[in-house]
């Protein structure tokens, strides 16, 4: 089918219908039905492709620039309901979506042709030398856990000694606290210890994401190695999963755009490796969970950001993890690994061309030996079903051989593994023992265990956790706590809480007791743990200390009661989480989820002993996600909330700064913040839930359309600014049309205050009534595109949101199933926020075969 050109047009509306069509804004957005497979297959590119000048942050569908190759031909797979494959048509833009923010690709794919050398190296390889890219390191007794983070080297294949690769964690920042054969080890091994994603993800910022991506990847180079395990492009499902801190939140879109944005920025130096595929939200008897779930669910809910992280970001690895998906263990799953993971795009699946590796002992058996039967069974299932590296130990892949001795056909399996895994090495630059540990030269460096020369990734830490910490409510109207004025005297009040872990204390707490008032909050210490350096690490109190000293504070002092702040003019308070009350099972005793919302030590009561002081309150949380917040109806009602979350080493600094309105306050929430009485089960049975289709705000917007609604505390998306905003003008472009189409909407944001300020508008889109002949599920609304804009005070800026037609998709049946395009009316919403009263500006674009 060949792109039809129409005239340019511009359809402008604040409120209203928008009517989209080849014909001009006055018709329709055309979905055809029928043709041939290479006809229909370039509905393919739309959920990839665009043309046409991107605001700064501006994002869109699942889609990328031309390299992804979703824009071919033959490439969609998409039904229109019933019916047979169809094509788009028409749209707002044509080819390709090239989405730069400050010249960085925010969407850069993968289909390069592999390098050449990988069929020379195959063909010189014995069968033994290619098991051995599929293996860590062989178990010893007793087991060695300092030696857990490589896979071997493999000497003397067409003159070449290939290189093993070294893993380190890293969604916080580099983990040079595990051990490390070719690394000096010590009582430090620091690196830069980042905000956690969970907090980024408030940032709504795609270039800033890049950058930490950036940063990391800088880091796992200078450190001697060669893959880090990040991003976490898992969903949080329920706000009691302890490891929520390590993922970016409860919206697929959201999470795939920002992953895509890390990875793109990580890959400058070394490949990424996202986890933790599939459906992974549940750490207490994670390796035994089960996780029943509908295929439409494990596609959209579950799949949907891996596919763009795969498709967007080019991402290099993929992590299998410990739980089960209906009744089968991902590490043998070939559903999950081969016809949704690398299936071609035209078939269903999302293309990847990468490599899997196991989580560590996530194959059956975890930790321990088991029979050879077994253990052959074991190994020849999972190259089978697309595993090709079992980490960390050579539990089940030391019986490979045998295995294909026992049945040769498994030797196709072993070489497709082989390649995939010489096809990364080969991509990154690191195969060879003579290579280099990146594509780039780090611009820091190891000084004994740690790393040098970071002071621009201080620096970055601490921007980050300015743009992403969220000012969740301000006082009065009319009266707001913040930014602080010239009070006479602060006092910064926290708790002092002890904790137990399983696993080697933060050195910023290194007593197992976290002052909150004093010291930095930096998470969980499981694998994603970080070592920041203390002398270069600034707390809550030093932080606000150094910045009042420029704003004629007469005293600023710290402590652990009410009582310590009786004498002070305004109070801060710091609240939150210790590294013992939520992350990964291992490093808990009670085995990483939280049972309640409520913070623990009686921080609940101390925040009321301080606003009974009937003083200026602020309040800051410190958590991987939500709390209770009794607070808020408080007499007191001088206070303020912010959600810092967990910042990284530099929170006090950026903490200050926003108090003070050296920076404005631009994180929105990337989950919504209900009661507790209204969250969904956590977990049914011990060790197998069911998860639904509905989580997050899909589930609170569909029992508010069910006649129950749901008593939030603050919708998804909120966040408060220093100044306000205005939004008007939704506009939709009737641009040149090819199959490849993007809807372009824009959006003017007028800062209406005195104050800069940057501004995150969101786009939704609630389809058109379930088409009769339609079992699947449909969402209320579903977030499709947003940006990050700053606007200066009184200024108006123009935002473009696109949205790909094929981000309308949905899976239609079982696991044979297809992706569909409903028929119909679709309503384009644009606000500040997912709460319905928000989205004011509003239009419709009708899409029928």
């Amino acid at each position: 089918m060949r792109s039809r050109v129409i005239e340019r047009e511009m359809c402008v509306f604040s409120s209203g219908v928008i009517l989209l069509t080849a014909l001009g804004c006055a018709g329709e957005l055309v979905v055809s039905d029928g043709g041939t497979g290479a006809d229909g297959a370039q509905t393919g590119g739309a959920e990839n492709g665009g043309s046409g000048a991107v605001a700064a942050g501006a994002v869109g569908g699942t889609g990328g620039a031309g390299s992804t190759g979703w824009e071919e031909a033959g490439e969609t797979g998409v039904d229109h309901g019933a019916g047979g494959e169809t094509s788009i048509e028409a749209g707002c833009g044509t080819g390709p979506l090239e989405l730069e923010v400050n010249d960085h690709d925010m969407v850069p794919g993968y289909d390069e042709p592999a390098d050449p050398m990988v069929d020379l190296l195959l063909e010189q390889m014995t069968l033994e030398q290619k098991i051995a890219q599929m293996q860590g390191v062989p178990r010893t007794e007793p087991p060695n856990y300092e030696d857990i983070e490589r896979s071997v080297d493999v000497m003397s294949v067409a003159g070449h000694d290939l290189r093993g690769y070294r893993y380190r964690d890293g969604v916080k920042g580099v983990n040079l606290d595990a051990g490390q054969d070719n690394r000096l080890l010590d009582d430090q091994n620091y690196s830069t210890h980042f905000p956690a994603p969970s907090l980024r993800a408030a940032s709504w910022d795609l270039d800033l994401e890049w950058r930490v991506g950036f940063a990391m990847g800088d880091e796992t180079a200078a450190s001697r190695n060669s893959m880090l395990i990040a991003p976490c492009v898992n969903v949080v499902r329920h706000p009691y999963w302890g490891r929520a801190q390590e993922a970016y939140g409860e919206d697929s879109h959201h999470i795939g755009r920002m992953a895509s944005a890390f990875t793109a920025g990580l890959q400058q130096h070394v490949i990424g490796c996202a986890s933790h595929f599939a459906a992974n939200n549940i750490e207490r008897g994670r390796t035994n969970q089960d996780a029943i779930m509908a295929e439409q669910t494990l596609r959209e809910i579950y799949g949907r950001h891996f596919e763009m992280v795969v498709r967007d970001g080019g991402i290099g690895c993929v992590m299998a993890s410990y739980n089960k998906i209906n009744g089968v263990k991902s590490t043998q799953n070939a559903h999950l690994l081969t016809t949704i993971l690398r299936d071609p795009y035209e078939q269903g699946g999302m293309g990847f061309r990468g490599l899997v590796l196991s989580d560590w002992w996530a194959m059956p058996g975890d930790q321990m030996p088991m029979d050879a039967p077994t253990t052959l069974a074991l190994a020849a299932e999972a190259a089978r079903a697309g595993l090709d590296i079992e980490l960390p130990w050579t539990l089940r892949y030391g019986s490979l051989a045998a295995a294909a001795a026992a049945d040769p056909s498994l030797a196709s399996s072993i070489d497709a593994s082989a390649r995939r895994v010489l096809e990364q090495k080969l991509r990154f630059g690191t195969a060879y023992m003579t290579d280099p540990w990146g594509k780039l030269t780090p611009t820091t460096r190891l000084d004994g265990s740690s790393i040098a020369g970071n002071e621009a990734h201080l620096d970055l830490a601490e921007e980050t956790a300015k743009k992403s910490a969220v000012l969740l409510r301000n006082g009065h109207p009319g009266a707001p706590v913040l930014p602080l004025g010239k009070p006479a005297s602060i006092a910064v009040i926290g708790a002092a809480l002890p904790f137990s872990i399983i696993a080697s204390l933060p050195p910023t707490s290194a007593d197992g007791i976290l002052r909150l008032a004093t010291e930095v909050s930096l998470g969980d210490r499981g694998s994603s743990r970080v070592n920041a350096d203390p002398a270069q690490s600034v707390g809550p109190f030093a932080g606000i200390q150094a910045v009042a000293a420029h704003h004629d504070v007469g005293a600023v002092t710290t402590g652990t009661t009410a009582a310590d702040a009786a004498s002070a003019e305004v109070v801060v308070v710091i609240v939150g989480l210790t590294p013992g009350d939520e992350g990964e099972e291992y490093a808990i005793p009670a085995g990483g989820d939280r049972t309640t919302l409520e913070l623990p030590g009686g921080q609940n009561q101390l925040v009321n002993d301080v606003l009974a002081l009937d003083k200026p309150t602020i309040i800051v949380i410190e958590s991987g996600s939500i709390v209770d917040l009794p607070w808020l109806s408080h007499a007191n009602q001088n206070q303020a909330t912010v959600w810092l979350g967990y910042a990284g080493q530099r929170a006090g600094a950026a903490l200050a700064k926003l108090l003070f309105g050296e920076a404005n306050f631009s994180g929105k929430m990337p989950m919504a913040w209900p009661l507790e009485s209204e969250l969904p089960v956590f977990t049914m049975q011990e060790d197998r839930t069911e998860m639904g289709y509905y989580i997050g705000y899909r589930w609170y917007d569909r029992r508010d359309a069910t006649g129950t609604p749901p008593n939030l505390v603050f919708p998804f998306g909120w966040g408060m600014s220093y100044t306000t905003f205005a939004y008007s003008n939704l506009e939709l472009p009737c641009a040149d049309v090819a199959e490849d189409g993007v809807i372009y909407a824009t959006v003017d944001i007028t800062n209406t205050g005195t104050v800069d300020g940057e501004e995150i508008p969101m786009l939704f889109v609630a389809g058109p009534p379930k088409p009769a002949n339609i079992t699947g599920e449909r969402s209320v609304k579903e977030l499709k595109s947003f940006a990050k804009v700053a606007v200066p005070a009184g200024a108006t800026v123009t935002v473009t949101l696109p949205v790909r037609v094929q981000d309308l998709r949905h899976w239609e049946g079982n696991v044979d199933g297809r992706w569909v395009i409903d028929s119909g009316e679709y309503t384009f919403m644009v606000g500040p926020n997912a709460a319905p009263e928000e989205l004011a500006l509003s239009g419709v674009v009708t899409i029928h075969p």
